[in-house]
């Protein structure tokens, strides 16, 4: 695949203010480092490796807007993906080696999201095959340049979230089941019969494992974000495209084998969230996962062995998680320029950033 690189912008952004928070908050994140995509007020994007007492320890300039981070395995780099229908991609080493940048094909895009096969030398990336109306994993190689050798069906339309089961050879994608096309820029283009489903792939064959539909009367409610928990229990949240009268639950756990189970949140909550779950995580523990909802300003909390809600933290367009050395703790980033730590029971410590924070962060060391 030949990359053009005349179009690619590359540098050092500038540092951040470093980050003061309370005392008692001070020696706890001194160790931990998280990557995220954000934008700073003259509208110019970049994606960082970042501390939030300390500020930036690495940052990149992005040609357009960020979404997802994805992180090698033995942590000597971490990749950031275009937003839908970007076409860019960068690795950025933890060191001082210079990125990596490397493109989608002419007739795909990437949907924001991608990982890394268990030794680091593939990377899989979500894609829209646009022409064909179809979804795609493409298939790089992460110890040549990030040159793509492959791809295959992601078995449903609009792939947007993949992740590896703890056997590091099965995969599950979230296809949303949303038709869009570059040409008819953010319009869907299906959503009277549109289909999402969780797909469980073997990335060695390509072979399709498992397949789970939602029911029909749920056809509108498109997976859009997963996280895999303790016991490979795959939690997932949606965005509902039905009528805005109604409030479905959004939050749904899934083991292979077993059916989905979808559970809402207490009424008000479940109002509150607006139709729409932006990023879900796991905390170190694998227990305890937290969804976001940025069109709510809500972060909720479940308890993954009990399928059952813990709590809600408010953040005014809080998108990005992340888990932190913690268990029952999360990294909060807001499009509004908040950084936070959060526990499960809502209670959080935030300070005001000078960037503005994209849907996705997470925990690089």
């Amino acid at each position: 695949m030949q990359l053009d690189r005349r179009v690619m912008l590359t540098g050092l952004a500038s540092n951040a203010a470093v980050l003061l928070l309370p005392s008692r908050a001070r020696a706890s994140v001194e160790a931990e480092y998280f990557a995220a995509a954000r934008k700073d007020d003259r509208g110019i994007y970049s994606a960082a490796l970042f501390n939030l007492e300390s500020g930036d320890l690495r940052a990149v300039e992005l040609p357009g807007r960020g979404h997802d981070i994805t992180l090698k395995p033995d942590g000597s780099e971490w990749v950031a993906f275009a937003r839908r229908p970007g076409r860019f991609g960068v690795a950025v080493p933890t060191g001082s080696r210079p990125p990596v940048w490397f493109a989608a094909k002419p007739d795909r895009h990437f949907f924001g999201h991608g990982v890394f096969s268990s030794g680091g030398w593939l990377l899989y990336a979500t894609e829209n095959d646009y022409k064909n109306a179809r979804g795609m994993i493409g298939v790089r190689d992460a110890t040549d340049g990030y040159r793509q050798i492959g791809e295959f069906d992601a078995r449903g339309m609009e792939p947007h979230d993949i992740a590896l089961l703890g056997d590091r050879r099965t995969m599950v994608i979230a296809n949303g089941g949303i038709r869009t096309h570059p040409d008819s820029g953010a319009t869907e283009l299906n959503l009277p019969d549109m289909r999402p489903s969780l797909v469980y792939v073997d990335v060695e064959t390509g072979d399709l494992i498992e397949e789970q539909k939602l029911s029909a009367d749920l056809h509108q409610l498109s997976i859009r974000h997963l996280a895999v928990a303790a016991r490979d229990i795959v939690v997932f949240g949606c965005q509902f495209r039905g009528p805005e009268d109604e409030t479905p639950p959004l939050i749904g756990f899934h083991r292979r084998g077993d059916a989905p189970v979808i559970v809402p949140a207490p009424d008000m909550t479940q109002s509150s969230l607006r139709n729409y779950i932006g990023s879900v995580t796991v905390d170190k523990s694998g227990g305890i996962v937290a969804a976001s909802a940025p069109k709510g300003g809500l972060v909720t909390y479940w308890d993954v062995a009990g399928r059952r809600y813990l709590g809600t933290s408010e953040l005014s367009d809080g998108c990005g998680l992340a888990p932190t050395h913690r268990s029952a703790n999360f990294l909060l980033t807001s499009g509004e320029g908040w950084l936070a730590t959060a526990e499960a029971n809502g209670r959080m410590a935030r300070q005001l950033s000078s960037f503005h924070w994209d849907n996705h962060a997470i925990l690089v060391r």
